[in-house]
């Protein structure tokens, strides 16, 4: 866990935002005066730059391709309010030009499902390039029908959400972070704001399948904790918000594409560079800094490059806010795409992800919480590369065939220091290795707007190392399970492991008086796990009925098996017998779209859960596939698009999510669900400030309650003595306040953007973490107050 916990004079307490990372803690009374300066600055920026504006216009280009068969839209058209109709030519291209500022815009087709494309920002000399898949239009009996914001789309007709970059950057209490941007959606949430973990419907952080052009990325966030603490996910995601073009979330019962996860599907494309000019954009805050650039390399290639680093422990330095040892990361972003020919496109993506963190002694000994007084120094590394060879196929098919390798490489080690109790021990150790080889095709074809198709399959090549150390909590930890259990150390090694999956998923809507307003969608996957030595079917379906012309019944349900992860296998020897986890998936909508820009649903969803990965107890370190539960839960949701000059989200989630760790033990809540949450986003355009509020309030998590059981005089050791008092209390309840505020200023090449997001404006206190003490008394941790974050960002 990333470290910031610290006590000096006064009763302040705030947060450092590190871009979209989050550190709470203990502030002097002159954090006042540097909130003061800041703000004055960012009002200095605002004046400055409201000085001189341009009339320069800028470029909006980009392709309609129809979103199955890959096969360009020619004659769509992109409608801007205030503007003359643009059609796209023979190749599906567009391109237009704008007067500065912010536009609402559609697409519409002929066949096709009309696309609202939210807000369009034009930058003076800025080239927008937006590359957009249209699905065919859905045929009822009588006519074809074309739905605006949030269409579903043909093969995911429920629980499905589409954002791009900039609905992401707009989002209030982010930072900018699309992990925070995914928690603020029904159905999502976090444990605190000093997470970035996405909780969905009841399932953990590391259930969630994330894609990155077409590659497979099992940990999405920095500084992920589920090696050294308590399974929760990480401080930030991995990617800045500037290099996301769109994104598609599957909150549960995707299609047979997506496999080896239980709750939920992440697909993310990185946006590519335009080809007309070179132009770039940056951006700063307190703790992060980056910068993005596109570079034509001629009409049939471009080249887009992304780099951003942390600098939150300079920010403590320089602020005298105290010390959180030196966590820092680094990320590179490229992405090379080329025109080989009218029908084929490749697409080359590399990713690199480093992190570390270090925790002085001096710091380590600062740390009132005893489990956190480790000298510690852990660091990632993460290599990406991919490449996507896309082919249009005669006039009704895609193929898109992907190639990838991932190296990882992650090390820890945490010391206790030396105190006048114990001597200087080793406490964990880890060093994981593992690479990854990949290739896998995926087919689709639109044979006809009742008939379409996709299939594909993979095959995936593993190999690695796991070292691992525990001396568990002897000698600070004061929970009775892990201060009795002995030391232990294991390697785990494993090479070639061969891996596959194939899948197929036909979509049919039924025509004639009595069906035509049925659709449905069956498909079935197959996937082998060479490590675990199964091989497991999972079937799945989906259907939409009509029920008017506005007004629709959405259903699915499937089968979902996602394997242990190596760390957790390379543990004890015994792991290395744990089988496949499975989710069973029932979900039931009704959708309502009132006008092109409003959508209404509601949602009833249940997952069953099965052989879950257990671990019982700390004292052995093994782990069981004696896990089960239910998760029962209802979303309300109302959204009005990110169009015109304010949107409005409205949503209330109902979840009942429970476990047990073996048959014969009770079900008890799952310690990351707020049973209730009740969500208000708005955001609005007034006198050329973009002003966005955000409101959140929730039910307190629930937590164990363990008795304390004398040792000595002066020490306790704390016990579950019953297990129907797992996570049998509660926290206070969860409320939260956010603004965002940036004005857009626009000159003759160039725009700057300041912003300040403001986070829990009330300043109440939100608990989320419990601490038991050697003097058998509880201790939450919780934020309060956190100090604004302040930016800017520009366009050039």
């Amino acid at each position: 866990m990333v470290k910031g916990e610290w006590r000096v004079v006064g009763d302040y307490r705030c947060a450092i935002h590190c871009g979209s990372q989050v550190i709470d803690s203990q502030c002097h009374n002159t954090s006042k005066e540097n909130l003061l300066k800041l703000l004055l600055l960012f009002s200095q920026l605002c004046f400055a730059a409201s000085l001189t504006f341009a009339q320069a216009r800028g470029i909006v280009t980009g392709q309609v391709t129809e979103r199955l068969s890959g096969q360009p839209v020619a004659q769509a058209k992109l409608i801007v309010e205030n503007q003359s109709e643009t059609l796209t030519d023979n190749v599906g291209k567009f391109r237009l030009e704008l007067a500065p500022g912010t536009y609402r815009a559609r697409i519409e087709a002929n066949g096709y499902a009309t696309q609202a494309l939210g807000t369009l920002n034009v930058t003076p000399q800025f080239v927008t390039t937006l590359n957009l898949k249209l699905d065919l239009a859905q045929i009822t009996a009588s006519t074809t029908v074309n739905a605006g914001f949030n269409q579903p789309t043909i093969d995911q007709p429920i629980s499905t959400v589409t954002l791009r970059r900039n609905e992401l950057r707009a989002m209030p209490g982010t930072a900018g972070d699309v992990l925070r941007a995914l928690s603020s959606l029904p159905g999502a949430t976090a444990v605190s704001t000093q997470f970035g973990d996405l909780l969905v419907r009841g399932g953990l952080p590391n259930e969630n399948l994330t894609f990155i052009d077409n590659i497979p990325l099992a940990d999405f966030t920095y500084f992920n904790d589920q090696y050294d603490s308590n399974a929760r996910g990480g401080r930030s995601a991995v990617l800045a918000p500037d290099v996301f073009d769109r994104l598609e979330f599957s909150a549960g019962g995707f299609g047979a594409r997506y496999g080896d996860r239980l709750s939920s599907a992440l697909d993310i494309t990185i946006r590519a560079a335009n080809r007309d000019r070179l132009q770039g954009s940056a951006f700063a805050d307190f703790g992060i800094a980056g910068a993005s650039f596109e570079i034509p390399l001629n009409e049939r290639a471009s080249w887009f490059t992304s780099v951003r680093r942390s600098y939150i422990d300079l920010a403590f330095k320089i602020l005298k806010l105290g010390t959180i040892g030196r966590p820092r990361n680094w990320d590179v972003v490229n992405k090379f795409s080329f025109d080989l020919a009218p029908r084929h496109k490749l697409n080359v993506t590399s990713l690199v992800f480093t992190e570390r963190y270090t925790e002085p002694p001096a710091a380590a000994l600062r740390d009132e919480d005893p489990r956190e007084q480790l000298i510690a120094d852990r660091g990632v590394q993460r290599y990406i590369f991919g490449a996507t060879l896309s082919s249009t196929l005669g006039d009704k098919a895609l193929s898109n065939l992907t190639a990838w390798g991932i190296g990882d490489h992650n090390s820890g080690s945490f010391v206790r220091p030396v105190t006048n109790v114990l001597p200087n021990a080793l406490q964990r150790t880890r060093d994981l290795r593992e690479a990854q080889f990949g290739v896998k095709e995926e087919f689709t074809a639109s044979f006809s707007p009742r008939l379409n198709l996709a299939a594909g399959g993979g095959l995936i090549v593993q190999q690695g190392k796991a070292f691992t150390f525990e001396n568990a909590g002897k000698g600070f930890s004061f929970i009775g399970e892990e201060a009795r259990a002995p030391a232990r150390s294991n390697l785990f090694k494993f090479g070639n492991m061969a891996n596959g999956y194939g899948y197929a998923q036909l979509n049919y809507q039924f025509s004639g008086q009595l069906f035509g307003r049925l659709s449905v969608t069956p498909g079935g996957r197959v996937d082998r796990y060479g490590l675990l030595e199964q091989t497991l079917f999972s079937p799945r379906v989906s259907t939409r009925l009509r029920l008017l012309r506005n007004v629709a019944l959405n259903l699915a349900g499937g089968r979902y098996y996602q394997s242990p992860t190596t760390f957790v296998l390379s543990l004890t020897p015994r792991n290395r017998n744990l089988k496949a986890q499975r989710a069973d998936h029932f979900i039931a909508g009704l959708e309502w779209t009132p006008s092109e820009n409003w959508r209404v649903t509601i949602e009833a969803y249940q997952k069953n859960y099965d052989n879950l990965v257990t671990q019982i107890t700390r004292e052995t370190g093994n782990f069981y596939n004696s896990g089960s539960g239910a998760v029962r839960g209802i979303e309300i949701n109302a959204q009005r698009a990110f169009t015109g000059r304010w949107t409005l989200q409205s949503s209330y989630a109902y979840v009942n999510a429970r476990r047990r760790m073996r048959n014969e033990f009770p079900l008890v809540p799952l310690d990351v669900v707020r049973p209730h949450q009740l969500t208000l986003i708005g955001i609005t355009a007034f006198k050329g400030f973009t002003i966005a509020p955000k409101l959140r309030a929730a039910s307190g998590l629930p937590y164990t309650r363990l008795t304390p059981v004398r040792q000595s005089d002066r020490t306790f050791l704390w016990e579950l003595t019953n297990q129907a008092n797992r996570n049998a209390a509660n926290f206070t309840r969860f409320f939260q306040i956010d603004l965002r505020v940036e004005r857009k200023f626009n000159f003759k090449r160039w725009s700057i953007a300041p912003y300040a997001d403001m986070f829990n404006l009330t300043k109440h206190r939100n608990e989320f973490q419990v601490n038991y003490l050697p003097s058998g008394r509880l201790d939450t941790t919780g934020e309060r107050t956190l100090l604004p974050l302040v930016g800017v960002r520009m366009e050039f």
